[in-house]
C-alpha cells in the first residue's frame, strides 16, 4: 500500500474557479455527504451548501463570507476524503486553520454531523465576534528558498507595531513560504506601513486577505469563551488514525484524551498561531509517507507545502524548478483539486 499522509485546506481555497466543485466528474456519487450537509444549513435557515456550489456565478460577498466559505469548504474535502482509494494506507491527517475542523472528522474524532455543525457554528461566531484583520507576507524568493531579509523584516515589523504597552500584531499562521500575521486594525495598518513592499508571481505583498478577521490570535478571546460555553457537550473521540495540530502535537490513537483535543480545539488554536509548516514537518518526519494527499476545494495550499519541502530539501526538493520537475514525473503531492492528480488518489476516477 501507498503511505499517505492526508491535508485539509482552510479559507481562501473555494474560489471562482472552484464553483461546481461538487457536480466535477466522481464527486457526484457521494450525494448523501451534500443532502446533510444541506439539511443541517436548512434547519438554520442558511443557503443549503448545494445552491451556493450550484449558483450561476460566483459572488464574492456570498461565498466568501465565513458562514458560506467555511460549510463549503467542508463539505468539498469531506467529499474528497470519502473517495481516496483503498490502495493508499492514511498514516496521518493534518489541517490548515479552519482545515482542523475537517480533519477531525477526517481522522474519525467527530462524526460527520457534529463536524459540520461544529465549523457551521463557529463560522458564525468568528462573524459575530469578528476583530481586526489578516495580511500575507512571503518569506521566499521566487525558487521558494528561505529568504532570511524577508524574516528579519517581518520580526521587526512586528516588533515596531507592538513597541506600544498592548501588543495590537501577532503571527496568525506560519504557512510555509508565507508568514499570515492578524492584529487589530491599527496593528494591519502598521505593518502595511513597515513591511517592503515586494513582487510575487505578479502579486504585490504586503496583501491584506479580505473578509478575514485576526484568526489564531488573542483577538478571537471571546469567540474561543463563546465556543467553550456552545460546545460543552460535544462528543470528540481519539482519533482512529494520527492527528497533527497547528502546534505539531500529534493526537494518537488510543492514547488521546479527548478533553486535551477539546481544550486544543477551542482554547489554543483559536487563540494562538497556527504554525501549519510545522505540522507538515511532523508529518513528514515522523510518518515518513510516500505522498501527500491535499483534499480539495482548490490546490492553493500546494504551494505552502511545496515550500516546506523545498525549506528541508526533502528527498532532493530544493527549489521550485526541482518540486515542478518531481510533480511532472512522479508527483510527492496529489492534490485532488487537480483533475489528472484526482485520477491517481480517487476510487472512482
Amino acid at each position: 500500500m501507498t503511505r499517505a499522509f492526508v491535508v485539509c485546506p482552510g479559507r481562501g481555497s473555494y474560489n471562482a474557479t472552484e464553483l461546481g466543485y461538487l457536480r466535477r466528474p466522481g464527486r457526484s456519487t457521494l450525494p448523501e455527504v451534500v443532502a446533510a450537509a444541506d439539511a443541517i444549513r436548512a434547519a438554520m435557515n442558511l443557503p443549503t451548501v448545494s445552491s451556493l456550489d450550484g449558483a450561476p456565478r460566483f459572488d464574492p460577498q456570498t461565498h466568501l463570507r465565513t458562514r458560506h466559505a467555511s460549510p463549503l469548504i467542508f463539505a468539498c474535502s469531506v467529499v474528497d476524503a470519502a473517495l481516496i482509494d483503498d490502495r493508499f494506507d492514511i498514516v496521518a491527517v493534518a489541517g490548515n486553520s479552519m482545515g482542523w475542523y475537517t480533519a477531525l472528522h477526517v481522522a474519525a474524532a467527530l462524526g460527520f454531523d457534529d463536524a459540520f455543525r461544529l465549523i457551521q457554528t463557529m463560522s458564525l461566531l468568528q462573524e459575530e465576534h469578528s476583530a481586526g484583520g489578516q495580511l500575507i507576507y512571503p518569506l521566499t524568493d521566487e525558487q521558494w528558498r528561505p529568504d532570511p531579509a524577508a524574516a528579519d523584516a517581518v520580526e521587526r515589523a512586528l516588533a515596531e507595531v507592538n513597541a506600544a504597552p498592548e501588543p495590537i500584531a501577532w503571527w496568525s499562521i506560519r504557512l510555509g513560504g508565507y508568514a499570515v500575521l492578524a492584529g487589530s486594525d491599527g496593528g494591519i495598518a502598521g505593518l502595511i506601513e513597515r513591511l517592503p513592499v515586494v513582487q510575487r508571481g505578479g502579486r504585490q505583498y504586503p496583501m491584506v486577505l479580505p473578509g478575514h478577521a485576526a484568526y489564531h490570535t488573542p483577538l478571537l478571546q471571546v469567540t474561543s469563551d463563546r465556543a467553550v460555553e456552545t460546545f460543552a457537550d460535544l462528543h470528540l473521540k481519539p482519533p482512529r488514525v494520527p492527528l497533527i495540530d497547528g502546534r505539531g502535537h500529534v493526537f494518537k490513537p488510543l492514547l488521546t484524551d479527548p478533553a486535551e483535543l477539546y481544550r486544543y480545539t477551542f482554547v489554543h488554536q483559536v487563540t494562538r498561531t497556527y504554525d501549519f509548516t510545522h505540522a507538515i514537518r511532523v508529518g513528514l518526519r515522523e510518518f515518513a509517507p510516500d505522498c501527500i494527499i491535499l483534499l480539495g476545494p482548490g490546490e492553493q495550499l500546494g504551494g505552502a507545502i511545496g515550500q516546506v519541502l523545498v525549506a528541508d530539501a526533502w528527498d532532493g526538493i530544493d527549489s521550485r524548478e526541482a518540486f515542478s520537475a518531481r510533480q511532472s514525473t512522479a508527483p510527492f503531492l496529489l492534490a485532488m483539486g487537480r483533475a489528472e492528480q484526482f485520477a491517481r488518489v480517487s476510487a472512482v476516477a
